[in-house]
C-alpha cells in the first residue's frame, strides 16, 4: 500500500494520533454503505461515518436513495467546481438498492462501498418484526425478492468490501481494521478495539433507548405504523432497530410453510454462501403432509412478490407507469425505504406533537415534523 502518514489532529479525546493514509485513495471522496437489510449495515454507516469524521474531515450524507444521490450529490451531477480537491470533503451515505448511479461512481473510482450479508432467513423474521410485517405482507410486498436483487447488484460492483454479518458479531474489531483499510487508513488495533467499543451492541443498545425516551417524552405514538421507522439523524439507529434473539432465531419463528417458500426462494443463495440448507430442504421433502394445493398456492405468493420487486425497479423509471399498474392488480404502493430522522429534543410551543406530519426536506430521507396547532 502507498502510503503517507499524518498527524490527525481531529481526535475528540484530544490525543495526537499517527494515521497512515493511502495516497491511492485521494480521488475517492464517498462510501455508500449499501448493506443488506438487518445485516449490520447501520453499523457499517457508524463505524465509516466515524473514521471519515475523525481522518479524513469527512461528513455524514445519512439514508440516501439511489435518485436523490444521483440529484443532489453524484460527482458527476455537481456544477460547483472545486479549486482546492485537498478541501473536498468525503461522504459516507447509507442506502439499501442499487442504482445506475452507484455503479457509475464506483466504476470510474469515485466512490468506494461497503456490503454486508446475512442469513436471508433470519433477514426476513427480523424485518417482519422491526416493520411489525406478517411474512405474507412481506413477501407480497417482493422485498424477499429485493434482497437478492440488492445482493447481485453489489456483488457485481468494484470496490466493494464485502463482508459477513455473524463475522462482524464474532469479531468487530477485525471488521473495524477492515472497514479503514478500504478507506486507505491505517489505523492500529487499539483504535479499532476502541471503535468497536464505542459501538457495540450494548452501546447502541444504550442510543436506541435513549432515542426511544426522547419520542415518549415528545408524545410520539411509538405503536402507530408510520414511526415504526424513525431513527437518530446521526447515527441512522431505529426506535425499534434491535430485537431478542440472534443468528438463527428464524428456525424457531418460522411456520413450516414459510420454511418451504424460502427454501424455494433462497435455498441456492444459502448453500452458495455457506448456509446449509440441504438438512432443511431433505426435512421439507420429508413432510408427507404437504399438499398439492399449498404448493399452488406458494407459487401464486412467489409470483405476486417476484411481480412487486419488479415494479419496484420499474418506479425508479417510470413511477407513474408502476403506480397505475399497482392500482389495475390491486396491489399496495411499496416504498423503498422511508427514513425519518428526528432532529427535534424539545417541544416548541404551540405544536402538537400528538399529530405528526411527514413532510419532503426537498430529498430523501423525509423528515418526521410535527403539526402547529391551529
Amino acid at each position: 500500500m502507498s502510503r503517507r502518514l499524518r498527524l490527525d489532529r481531529n481526535d475528540p479525546t484530544g490525543k495526537r494520533r499517527l494515521v497512515f493514509v493511502d495516497s491511492r485513495h485521494t480521488r475517492i471522496h464517498d462510501v455508500i454503505c449499501g448493506g443488506m437489510y438487518r445485516a449490520c449495515s447501520t453499523w457499517q454507516y457508524e463505524v465509516v461515518g466515524h473514521l471519515i469524521e475523525r481522518h479524513l474531515r469527512g461528513e455524514r450524507l445519512g439514508y440516501l436513495t439511489g435518485e436523490a444521490y444521483a440529484a443532489r450529490f453524484a460527482p458527476f451531477f455537481r456544477r460547483e467546481v472545486h479549486a482546492d480537491v485537498e478541501r473536498r470533503s468525503w461522504r459516507v451515505l447509507k442506502s439499501h438498492e442499487g442504482h445506475r448511479c452507484f455503479a457509475r461512481v464506483l466504476s470510474s473510482g469515485q466512490a468506494l462501498a461497503v456490503y454486508a450479508y446475512r442469513d436471508i432467513r433470519d433477514v426476513v423474521f427480523s424485518l417482519m418484526h422491526k416493520r411489525s410485517l406478517a411474512f405474507e405482507d412481506l413477501l407480497r410486498q417482493g422485498m424477499i425478492h429485493q434482497i437478492l436483487v440488492n445482493d447481485r447488484f453489489w456483488r457485481a460492483q468494484p470496490r466493494v468490501l464485502i463482508q459477513r454479518y455473524e463475522e462482524l458479531v464474532a469479531d468487530p474489531v477485525t471488521a473495524v481494521v477492515q472497514l479503514a483499510r478500504h478507506l486507505g487508513l491505517g489505523v492500529t488495533r487499539r483504535e479499532a478495539a476502541e471503535i468497536a467499543d464505542d459501538f457495540s451492541l450494548e452501546s447502541n443498545q444504550t442510543r436506541i433507548e435513549a432515542l426511544r425516551r426522547r419520542l415518549e417524552n415528545a408524545g410520539i405514538d411509538l405503536t402507530a405504523p408510520g414511526n415504526l421507522r424513525i431513527c437518530d439523524p446521526v447515527t441512522l439507529l431505529h426506535w425499534n432497530h434491535l430485537r431478542p434473539g440472534g443468528t438463527g432465531s428464524w428456525q424457531t419463528d418460522s411456520r413450516f410453510s414459510q420454511r418451504v417458500l424460502l427454501d424455494r426462494l433462497c435455498g441456492t443463495w444459502l448453500r452458495a454462501n455457506g448456509y446449509t440448507s440441504e438438512p432443511e430442504a431433505a426435512a421439507l421433502a420429508g413432510k408427507a403432509g404437504y399438499a398439492s394445493g399449498v404448493g399452488l398456492r406458494d407459487d401464486l405468493a412467489l409470483a405476486v412478490g417476484r411481480l412487486a420487486s419488479l415494479l419496484r425497479r420499474v418506479a425508479r423509471h417510470c413511477p407513474r407507469t408502476a403506480r397505475r399498474v399497482r392500482q389495475l392488480l390491486g396491489m399496495a404502493d411499496s416504498d423503498p425505504e422511508p427514513v425519518f430522522p428526528w432532529t427535534s429534543d424539545v417541544t416548541p410551543a404551540g405544536w402538537d406533537l400528538l399529530h405528526a406530519t411527514r413532510v419532503r426536506a426537498g430529498n430523501e430521507p423525509e423528515i418526521l415534523a410535527p403539526r402547529p396547532v391551529s
